[in-house]
């Protein structure tokens, strides 16, 4: 994920090529303290329901072939 390769620019908007955003020796999907794995993301009919339930508007249901053509 880092990449090993030279910074060629010493501005003040650069980032750190070796390092994750979290910090040094933090990695970016580190877990709460006393969490042993990532929780499970929410199901579509999950995402459904807490739509409904907020009143949000239905999404659009993409229908483009997945085949390519």
């Amino acid at each position: 994920m880092t990449n090993d390769r030279e910074k060629i620019s010493t501005g003040l908007n650069t980032e750190p090529l070796n390092e994750t955003i979290a910090g040094p020796g933090i990695p970016d999907d580190s877990l709460a303290p006393g969490e042993t794995e990532l929780p499970e993301p929410p199901t579509d009919e999950q995402v459904e329901k807490a739509a409904e339930a907020l009143g949000a508007p239905q999404a659009e249901t993409d229908t483009l072939p997945l085949d390519g053509g």
